[in-house]
C-alpha cells in the first residue's frame, strides 16, 4: 500500500534578485520576473518598492496569511514571498483537498501539475526544492520508504530512485528523504499522524532558509565552474597573443601593429583580473552561505528537540552536504584560484616583458628619427652659413670661375646682365657672320646654393663621424 492522507506538495523557488555589477535596469527585469511567478490578484498585497527593502528576511506581502491562500474544488493551499538578502523566495503550496480519506501516490501527479499552471511553468534561476508530505492512514502498514519511492517516481518519473538518494533520518517522528537529480532538490515527509503534520508546519520559515542556503552555496559553486572555464579561455588568447607579439618583434614588423596587438593582449589580461575576482566572490558566497546553513540546522534541531522531546529528530544526513561542500566545493575553488592566480602572475610578467621590449624599440626609433632630424637642420643652417659668408659670390673672388678660366682659357666678360656674369670664348668666324657665343650649360659659376648643399653635406659627416666617436669612447 503506498496510499497517504492530504497530500501536499511544497515548492521552495529562489530567484536572484542582483548580482556584482547588476545595472538597474537588470535589477528590475530581475524583480519582473519573480512577480511573474506570482498570481496578478496577489501583486498589489506585495510590499512595495521591495528592492529596497533592508534586512536578510523580509516578508514581502502586507498581510502574510490571510489573503494568499488559493482554492480550486480539489486543491487548497497558499503564496509565501519573501526577501532574502540578495535574493528572492517563494514558497508555493498545493494540498489535496480532503484530510480523511487517503490518496495514492500518483496524485502527486494532478498536485505538480496544478502547481506548474499556477506558476506559468516557470522556473527558478537560483533553484528549487520540492518537498512531499502526507500521514500515513491508521491501519496502513508503516513501510515509509517504499511510500517515498512510490511517490518520487509518481512526481519525476523514470528517475532512479537509489541513484538519487542522498540520505534519510527521523524529524519529529516522521520519517525523511532527500533525493538530487541534477539542480532538483527533493525532500519527502512520511509523517505517523496528523498530528505531527501540523506540529511541522511550525518550522516552514526555518525550511525556506535553509533550503535557500543550500541552493545559493550550488548556484555558487556552479558559477565558479563557468568562471574558470572562461578563465582558462582567457589564459589561452593571453598565451597566443604574447606569442604572436614575440615572433613579430623578432621579425620587426610595425610598431603601430605591435602596439594594437598589445593593447588587445592587456585588454583580455584585464578581463581575466576582473573574472578572477569574482571567482574569489563566489568562494566567499559559499563560505558565508555555508556557515549560516550550519547554523540553521543546528536551530531546527534544536526546534525540533523543544516541540516533541518523546518524538526521534535525527537528520544527520543534512549535515553531510556541509562535508561536501568543504571537501569538494571550496576546496576545488581555493585550488582553481591559487592555480590561476599564479597564471595571472606568469602572464603578467611575460606581457610585462614584452611591453618593455617594444617601448624600448619605439623608444629608440624616435631617438633614431630625432637624431637624423637634428642632423638636417644642423647641415642646413652649416650650409647656409658658409654660402653667406663675405665674397663667395663674387666674380673676381670666386674661386670656380678662377679655376675655369685658368684651365680652359675662358674669356669672362666683365657685363652682367640680371645678376648673372657672362662668359665668352673666341672662336673661329666664318666670312659672312661673326657671333659671339653662348656660354656652356656645364661652365655656369656656382652659386649659393651650391655653397649651402656642400656646407649642409660636410656638416653631416663631421656630425656623424663625431656620434660614432663619442658613442665608441664614453
Amino acid at each position: 500500500m503506498t496510499d497517504l492522507i492530504y497530500p501536499t506538495i511544497d515548492i521552495f523557488l529562489y530567484d536572484l534578485k542582483y548580482s556584482l555589477g547588476d545595472t538597474p535596469e537588470e535589477i528590475k527585469q530581475n524583480q519582473q520576473s519573480y512577480y511573474n511567478k506570482i498570481p496578478e490578484y496577489i501583486r498589489p498585497l506585495l510590499l512595495e518598492n521591495g528592492q529596497d527593502l533592508p534586512g536578510e528576511y523580509v516578508h514581502l506581502l502586507k498581510d502574510v496569511y490571510a489573503q494568499t491562500k488559493h482554492h480550486n474544488e480539489q486543491y487548497e493551499g497558499y503564496f509565501y514571498p519573501v526577501l532574502l538578502g540578495d535574493s528572492y523566495g517563494l514558497l508555493v503550496e498545493c494540498a489535496f483537498k480532503n484530510k480523511t480519506n487517503a490518496q495514492p501516490a500518483k496524485c502527486f501527479v494532478d498536485i505538480k501539475a496544478e502547481i506548474e499552471r499556477i506558476l506559468k511553468s516557470q522556473t527558478a534561476t537560483i533553484g528549487q526544492t520540492w518537498m512531499l508530505s502526507g500521514w500515513l492512514p491508521p491501519d496502513q502498514p508503516k513501510c515509509s520508504e517504499e511510500i517515498a519511492q512510490a511517490c518520487y517516481q509518481a512526481l519525476m518519473p523514470g528517475l532512479d530512485w537509489e541513484g538519487d538518494l542522498q540520505g534519510q533520518g527521523h524529524f519529529l517522528g516522521a520519517n525523511i528523504f532527500e533525493l538530487t537529480q541534477n539542480n532538483q532538490h527533493f525532500i519527502i515527509m512520511i509523517y505517523p499522524d496528523e498530528a505531527t503534520s501540523n506540529q511541522s508546519g511550525k518550522f516552514y520559515s526555518d525550511w525556506i532558509r535553509l533550503f535557500y542556503y543550500r541552493h545559493k552555496i550550488v548556484w555558487a559553486y556552479s558559477q565558479s565552474r563557468l568562471l574558470k572555464h572562461s578563465l582558462q579561455t582567457y589564459f589561452t588568447k593571453i598565451k597566443v597573443g604574447s606569442n604572436a607579439i614575440e615572433q613579430a618583434t623578432s621579425k620587426g614588423s610595425e610598431l603601430n601593429t605591435l602596439h594594437k596587438t598589445l593593447v588587445d593582449v592587456q585588454n583580455t589580461l584585464n578581463d581575466y583580473t576582473r573574472e578572477l575576482t569574482v571567482l574569489d566572490f563566489q568562494g566567499g558566497t559559499i563560505d558565508i552561505n555555508l556557515s549560516n546553513y550550519e547554523k540553521r540546522l543546528g536551530r531546527i534541531k534544536q526546534k525540533s528537540h523543544k516541540i516533541q522531546v518523546n518524538k526521534e529528530t535525527e537528520i544527520k544526513f543534512l549535515t553531510e552536504f556541509s562535508e561536501l561542500v568543504k571537501d569538494k566545493y571550496r576546496l576545488q575553488i581555493t585550488k582553481d584560484s591559487e592555480n590561476l592566480e599564479r597564471g595571472l602572475k606568469l602572464l603578467s610578467d611575460t606581457i610585462n616583458a614584452v611591453r618593455s621590449r617594444v617601448e624600448v624599440e619605439k623608444a629608440e626609433r624616435d631617438r633614431n628619427f630625432q637624431t637624423f632630424v637634428s642632423l638636417l637642420a644642423a647641415g642646413w643652417t652649416f650650409g647656409s652659413f658658409v654660402s653667406a659668408l663675405p665674397g663667395l659670390d663674387k666674380e673676381n673672388d670666386n674661386p670656380v670661375r678662377s679655376y675655369l678660366v685658368n684651365t680652359f682659357k675662358i674669356q669672362v666678360s666683365p657685363q652682367r646682365t640680371t645678376g648673372t656674369p657672362q662668359i665668352k670664348t673666341t672662336q673661329p668666324t666664318t666670312s659672312t657672320q661673326q657671333t659671339t657665343p653662348k656660354e656652356p650649360w656645364w661652365l655656369i659659376p656656382a652659386t649659393k646654393g651650391i655653397y649651402t648643399l656642400s656646407g649642409f653635406v660636410i656638416a653631416i659627416l663631421v656630425l656623424l663621424l663625431w656620434r660614432r666617436l663619442w658613442r665608441r669612447y664614453r
